[in-house]
Order: structure tokens, then sequence, then C-alpha cells
């Protein structure tokens, strides 16, 4: 069991790695693509995985509704922005970084409760 623990935390640290060399490998910064936009995917993996693995229930009801919220707080700021002028790319491209940003926050707080619980 510790070597799942080690393996979760170890995660924490290879997600972003892995969207950097692949952002590198692939040359995907002419199309303005970064690291987040390709370790977001796997961050959502990893947390349904590891609550799962770690947890009686998982903790995929309890990250969806964290992103409801990041979205709401997302559509909000741009309106109050900039109201006449939203535009869907910039939600969606705003809202995915952002998403990326309370992923590795919720990961590292699934990870800290691993190993504490």
């Amino acid at each position: 069991m510790m070597f799942y623990k080690i393996l979760a935390a170890a995660f924490l640290f290879l997600t972003p790695l892995f969207g950097l060399a692949l952002v590198k490998l692939f040359g995907l910064e002419r199309f303005k693509i970064n690291f987040a936009d390709l370790a977001l995917p796997v961050l959502m993996f990893e947390i349904v995985m590891v609550s799962q693995k770690f947890f009686v229930h998982s903790y995929l009801p309890h990250y969806l509704i964290v992103l409801a919220l990041v979205a709401i707080g997302v559509v909000y700021w741009l309106f109050r922005k900039d109201g006449e002028h939203f535009s869907y790319r910039r939600f969606f491209k705003f809202f995915w970084r952002l998403s990326f940003i309370f992923s590795f926050f919720f990961y590292l707080a699934v990870v800290i409760a691993v190993f504490v619980f």
C-alpha cells in the first residue's frame, strides 16, 4: 500500500513534466498550447483513480462541484470585466487554464489526505 502512496505523490510532479515534455517534443507552442492544457486531463484521471483506490467514495462529485464553481466564477468575471464582448474562445481558454490550477491543488489535497488517513 505504501508503494501506491509514493506513486500518487510522484504523479504530482510527473504529470506537469509529462505535459511539458509533450509540448516541447511536438512543438505545440506554435499552436499556443502549454503544458497545463495537456496535463489537465491526466490530473482529472489521477484524482478519480487515487480517490477510488484509497477512500470509500470517489472525490469526483466534489471535484465536479469545484469545476462548476470555477466556471461560474469565470463567467462572472468575464461579464463584469467586459460584458458586451463575451467570447466563448476566451472563456474556454481561461476556464481550462484556471481548472488546471484548481485541479493541481485538489490533487495535492487528495495526496495529503492519502498520507494523513
